[in-house]
This record gives structure tokens, C-alpha cells and sequence, in this order.
């Protein structure tokens, strides 16, 4: 199945954050984004963030065959809703999966920027998965992730988003993945600034954990036919 294809044929101005919350929790989620966009509005994102599509394969094919660009240079809240807004993800075939990461950082281990680092992965329900990655993506978008990793010299480098059969895998990438202080800060800040309703309802690894790129089976070939391409 071929992946969806972004078409931006418009600029979307910056929505009312009533128009993408979940009804059942008005009161939580508007209080979240109205903080968030008061912060946006006047100024663009301290970072440039780009959109990935990750195409699975069954290992046959180079990676660089199924990983491309969506959009290339997202830097303020206007253009992420005009690229977000205009994306269709509910067609998402499963096992793919849809990257939004710093500007000049692939989303892929073998990365410098990746090469020492991990992920918190969620296991979201499908009912809940796109409010919960739009969150995560607001999130780490306007620093609210990146300021509480600050004094731990580690830096949150993307999100992540991969169909499954009945839930969602979404992701949350840092470069410094043996550093414990900053992984737990990091867990604590998406536990606290996520909506109540979006929240995990257990700790167990079945609902979220975190896990170092180096620990993927595959890790070690993958970083040795990078550098036997140098």
C-alpha cells in the first residue's frame, strides 16, 4: 500500500485550540493550549522541525529507500497546523510511521545525533492516539520538554508516530540515553504536561517504557553499513 501523500494547498492560521481537543475534557485541554499558543503566537520556534514518512519494510530494501521528507522546514506554529492540518493520518497503512524531528536530524539511530541516545515509547489506544501525538508534538515543539533537559546537556531531537494493529506506538527521542536524571525528568515532564484524560493508567511496559537505540535488535548493523559508506 502506497503512503499517503501531504497536499498543502492552502496556509492554515494559527486554529483555536477548540477545534482539535477532545470534547470530554474541555476544561484540561484548553488551559494546555491556550498556555502553549500564548507562548507561540509573537515568535517562531526556537528550533526548525521537519516531517518525516518512515515506510516499513520487511528488511529487504535500503532504509534510505523508504525514508523521505514530507516537509522540510517547519518554524512556527502557523506553518506546523499547515502542514499538520492538511496531512491525512488516518490513512496511515500500518506498521508506518510519521517523524516530526529537529531540522538536519534524520530520524533514524545511525544519526550522530542518535548514535548514543533512546526513546520513551507510549502505547496509545487508537482512540486516543492522535490527540496524544498532537500534544507530544506541541510539546516538544515549543520546548517544553527541551527546558527541563537544559542542565542535563541532553537534548529531545524529535517524536515519533507508528500505526499498529489496535494502538499506536509514539515515541520520544533524546540524544543522551545512559543519562538517568534526564530520562526520568523527560518521563516525569510528558506524564505532567499531557492532558489527564491522554495520560498512561499504568507504569508498566505494556502501556509506556523507555529504551536505548542501542539495545534494538539491528543497531549494530545499521551503524556499521553507515560507517561502511563513509
Amino acid at each position: 500500500m502506497d503512503p499517503p501523500k501531504l497536499r498543502v494547498e492552502k496556509a492554515s492560521p494559527v486554529e483555536d485550540p477548540k477545534d482539535t481537543e477532545d470534547k470530554s475534557q474541555p476544561s484540561t485541554r484548553k488551559a494546555l493550549h491556550q498556555n502553549i499558543f500564548g507562548k507561540l503566537r509573537p515568535l517562531p520556534f526556537q528550533y526548525h522541525w521537519t516531517f518525516w514518512y518512515d515506510k516499513h519494510s520487511d528488511g529487504t530494501s535500503d532504509y534510505d529507500d523508504r525514508l523521505y521528507v514530507l516537509y522540510e522546514d517547519v518554524a512556527d506554529i502557523a506553518t506546523f497546523y499547515r502542514v499538520y492540518n492538511n496531512y491525512p493520518w488516518e490513512k496511515i497503512p500500518q506498521r508506518d510511521t510519521v517523524h516530526i524531528f529537529r531540522k538536519g536530524v534524520r530520524p533514524v539511530w545511525e544519526d550522530p545525533e542518535n548514535l548514543k541516545g533512546g526513546c520513551w515509547r507510549f502505547r496509545v489506544p487508537k482512540r486516543k492516539a492522535q490527540a496524544f501525538f498532537h500534544e507530544i508534538a506541541i510539546l516538544c515543539m515549543a520546548n517544553e520538554f527541551q527546558a527541563v533537559l537544559e542542565k542535563e546537556h541532553d537534548h529531545v531531537l524529535g517524536v515519533s508516530t507508528s500505526v499498529r494493529f489496535n494502538t499506536h506506538l509514539i515515541s520520544v527521542w533524546n540524544k543522551l540515553g545512559s543519562n538517568e536524571q534526564s530520562i526520568k525528568l523527560l518521563e516525569e515532564t510528558i506524564l505532567n504536561r499531557l492532558s489527564p484524560n491522554l495520560r498512561p493508567t499504568d507504569a508498566g511496559p505494556n502501556s509506556y517504557f523507555y529504551k536505548r537505540h542501542d539495545e534494538n535488535e539491528g543497531y549494530k548493523e545499521a551503524i556499521e553499513r553507515q560507517e561502511a559508506q563513509k
